[in-house]
């Protein structure tokens, strides 16, 4: 692929989102765009002109409505009613809010009435839910329900004005305004650098921040992106995995892979994946690392109960012997392994958190590219990615988005790091009803302080050294990033999930590092460790070894053993904030 492809081809305006799928109509039209499981017998397809065309209705619709300004709330799984709704709201001069369907209920209102929203997207799930507290609900004039079950392209439900109705009477509002009225979308006076997009981060209304994009950030994006990943095609496939109210996956996941045509299958939900992955077979996946750390654990778990360990080792020896006589056998070698994904996985796109390098080996030994990228919120999201077309970095994060500007801001001259700081397209507007947080993070002159450190090397990839926020600060003045010790202990057979952090002795002031461990369990007894004191003592001798590979300021002190996983926000990211030892 490094060979073969000319990033400097792959070049894309994007005027608008809905411009932007005008697009995919005009150069993929009878191509699947979307494909799902409408019941556990039907599958259902959705070209890009069919999909072009239902944003087009539900625009009508929601122009009808009067969205223009309004917050449009929008809860539930990913679905081809969720991202049309989007889409259309923005179309529409709405604001789209996507929020976490796991909140808990209270949490719901009190995110819906700080946004000042007046309509709400939902999936039927939640429907007797919002029933049973509307009168909580301010603002809130319509209540918009949608069912994957009930979806069809061709609505019958005639539309009635009624505070709670149905996707398709809304679609059926906009089919007959479009083919019995003069009613036309206007993209000419369409402003794409106003707020609409309203994203908040994980929290309650108290601790969230609101971040506000606008439709030309996410466009900035799409076309940084595009020769990011040339050489995608037509013939790839995507699963979308991840929960999609995370920027994350609506840009990368869902929005990103027309830029070639792609197909993108919508998964079952978490607990469907490994079905869903044989059922689509698709070439691509955007993941998170607990996410690829898990499917990389897989896999050896299958070998293991194979008792396939020493051929899988001949394998890859044999592999590696023919890739120095550039003789790529992999698909041969390891068609088993790869059975396990689908069969056809060429790549995973990671971002989120830092992947440990090891994984990334792993897997480019069985023939499957991870590529880590690097982005935030308010950057929507994305900031840097290790290009497709060129030479894997599995230690970087990538390199910085066409576009972008970028500065690594020490707080002395000799330090090898400092703040990553970021201007572009891409930067958010600010924070929702926020202006002293805003000012903290974002300059007049557009520059956002990321709150990452890191470094940029001469070939200009982008390491990550860990959250500003994060941080252990000791008693003489050193920084210790516990990410990067996490990284090491990661590695350790024993650990299912760690996260290290700073504790203070009250009395003499000084700073410990301490790793906090949830174990494997499935490997603790395969070496017949049952009880949690034999567990403890195995563990803390690897981790003192670890030890002997790090500076001494560096050096974990004490472990704690968890008997409960990590709490993780619905992306699969441990709640740092939720620790408490």
């Amino acid at each position: 692929m490094a060979n073969k492809i000319n990033p400097a081809d792959f070049k894309v305006q994007i005027d608008s989102l809905y411009a932007y799928f005008e697009r995919g109509k005009n150069l993929f039209a009878e191509n699947t765009l979307y494909r799902f499981n409408k019941t556990k017998e039907e599958e259902v397809r959705v070209s890009y002109r069919e999909m072009f065309n239902l944003i087009t209705d539900l625009t009508l619709a929601f122009q009808k409505l009067d969205m223009a300004g309004k917050k449009v709330i929008l809860l539930g799984e990913t679905s081809v009613q969720w991202i049309a709704s989007y889409i259309a709201t923005v179309t529409a001069d709405g604001v789209i809010v996507p929020i976490d369907p796991l909140l808990l209920e209270e949490q719901i209102i009190e995110f819906t009435n700080f946004a000042e929203a007046s309509y709400i997207v939902c999936s039927h799930k939640f429907e007797e839910m919002l029933r049973n507290h509307e009168q909580q609900l301010e603002g809130v004039e319509k209540i918009i329900v949608t069912d994957r079950t009930t979806f069809t392209l061709e609505p019958e439900d005639e539309y009635v004005d009624e505070k709670f109705t149905t996707f398709n009477k809304i679609l059926s509002l906009g089919r007959y305004l479009a083919q019995n009225t003069d009613m036309t979308i206007d993209t000419r006076n369409h402003d794409v650098h106003k707020l609409g997009i309203l994203l908040f981060t994980s929290g309650t209304t108290g601790s969230s921040k609101g971040v506000m994009l606008c439709e030309r950030n996410v466009c900035a994006v799409l076309e940084g992106i595009y020769p990011m990943l040339a050489g995608l095609t037509q013939e790839d496939s995507v699963m979308s995995v991840l929960p999609i109210y995370h920027t994350y996956e609506m840009s990368a996941g869902v929005l990103a892979p027309m830029l070639y045509g792609m197909t993108i299958s919508i998964s079952d939900g978490i607990k469907y994946v490994g079905k869903n992955i044989k059922q689509f077979q698709p070439t691509v996946m955007t993941l998170v690392p607990l996410f690829a750390n898990q499917l990389y654990k897989t896999i050896q778990k299958n070998v293991q109960k194979q008792g396939k360990e020493k051929t899988l080792a001949m394998g890859l020896k044999i592999s590696n012997f023919l890739m120095k006589l550039h003789i790529d056998a992999r698909k041969k070698l390891f068609g088993q392994v790869l059975q396990g994904l689908g069969g056809k996985v060429k790549a995973f796109i990671v971002g989120g958190a830092a992947l440990n390098p090891q994984i990334a080996e792993g897997f480019a030994n069985f023939g499957i590219q991870v590529r880590q990228g690097y982005g935030i919120t308010e950057c929507a999201p994305l900031i840097s990615v290790i290009p497709l077309h060129e030479k894997n970095n599995p230690t970087s994060c990538g390199k910085l988005m066409p576009g972008m500007q970028i500065y690594i801001d020490k707080e002395r001259a000799d330090d090898t790091y400092g703040e990553i700081v970021v201007k572009g397209d891409n930067v958010m507007l600010g924070y929702y009803k926020n202006p002293e947080e805003t000012a903290k993070v974002l300059s007049p002159d557009g520059w956002f302080k990321t709150g990452d450190y890191g470094y940029i090397d001469d070939e200009g990839y982008i390491y990550i050294t860990g959250r500003k926020k994060n941080v252990i600060v000791l008693q003489g003045g050193k920084n210790v990033f516990p990410e990067e010790i996490e990284e090491y202990l990661e590695g350790i057979s024993l650990i299912e999930e760690v996260v290290v952090v700073g504790e203070e002795n009250k009395e003499t002031g000084v700073v410990s590092i301490v790793a906090l461990i949830y174990p494997n369990h499935d490997e603790c007894e395969k070496l017949g460790l049952i009880e949690q004191e034999d567990i403890y003592n195995h563990i803390n001798e690897d981790v003192m070894a670890i030890n002997k590979r790090l500076a001494s300021y560096k050096h974990i002190t004490r472990i704690e053993i968890r008997d409960e996983p990590f709490e993780k926000t619905t992306s699969r990211k441990i709640k740092r904030h939720a620790i408490n030892k």
